[in-house]
């Protein structure tokens, strides 16, 4: 993010006008690769009680109102998006078997794949290829801002700082919000997303893990939001 009236042209050009057909090969298979990974790790952390709290904790208190209702990755009973997204994100991070990566100091695709599939669902999106393009795009912006966020921290932070990032930003390409409500929704994200001190869930393990569940939430609801007209605020990065 930038200062308002900076907006990065260049970066939501690339957002919302990449298809699948403009993606390398490779990078497409391994978009695929990644997908399979993770839903194979949902369903493993499904097993989970952390997820079988948190699934309830949704059904109880994220219901979709007037709003659109999705159904919980296995599970089936139906919330609005953000919940959803809050159910599948902390699933997956149960297991803590999902793909990372060096230079985040964590995860990435956990959020994403939360997000795409609560965004899919709840605007009745059917595209194969889109569905992969924009998980992909998910996964480039998050990893950036990982990448970023890292650069201006003092300590090792969560993942959900920058996977809320992610999912703002595909769910703006979803959503198809112009490039100010995109930069807004990513402003939203960065700004509500959990920098929580990550030693703290390893010297003392709880079922907080790397905040991916928050993460992937803030993600869904900072599109949601920006759609509505709600501003952000720029990074400090």
């Amino acid at each position: 993010m930038t200062t308002p009236g900076h907006q990065p042209t260049a970066v939501l050009n690339w957002l919302h006008d990449t298809t699948l057909a403009d993606m390398p090969e490779d990078v497409v298979a391994f978009g695929q690769r990644c997908l399979l990974d993770l839903l194979g790790v949902a369903a493993a952390g499904r097993t989970t009680e952390l997820s079988s709290i948190i699934h309830d904790h949704a059904a109880k208190h994220f219901g979709a109102g007037t709003g659109p209702a999705v159904p919980m990755l296995f599970d089936g009973r139906e919330v609005s998006p953000a919940g959803a997204a809050l159910a599948s994100g902390m699933t997956i991070d149960s297991i803590d078997a999902h793909d990372g990566n060096n230079l985040t100091k964590g995860h990435t695709g956990c959020h994403q794949v939360a997000a795409i599939l609560a965004f899919t669902q709840a605007e009745q999106k059917d595209d194969a290829g889109e569905f992969l393009a924009n998980l992909i795009v998910g996964y480039e912006i998050a990893t950036r801002a990982g990448i970023a966020l890292h650069q201006t921290a003092c300590d090792y932070h969560t993942s959900g700082a920058w996977g809320a990032v992610g999912a703002a930003a595909l769910g703006a390409r979803v959503l198809g919000l112009d490039h100010a409500s995109t930069f807004e929704a990513m402003g939203i994200a960065e700004y509500h997303g959990p920098r929580s001190q990550m030693m703290r869930v390893i010297d003392h393990p709880t079922m907080l893990k790397d905040g991916s569940g928050w993460g992937a939430m803030a993600g869904v609801s900072a599109a949601y939001l920006a759609a509505d007209g709600f501003t952000g605020a720029p990074a400090v990065t």
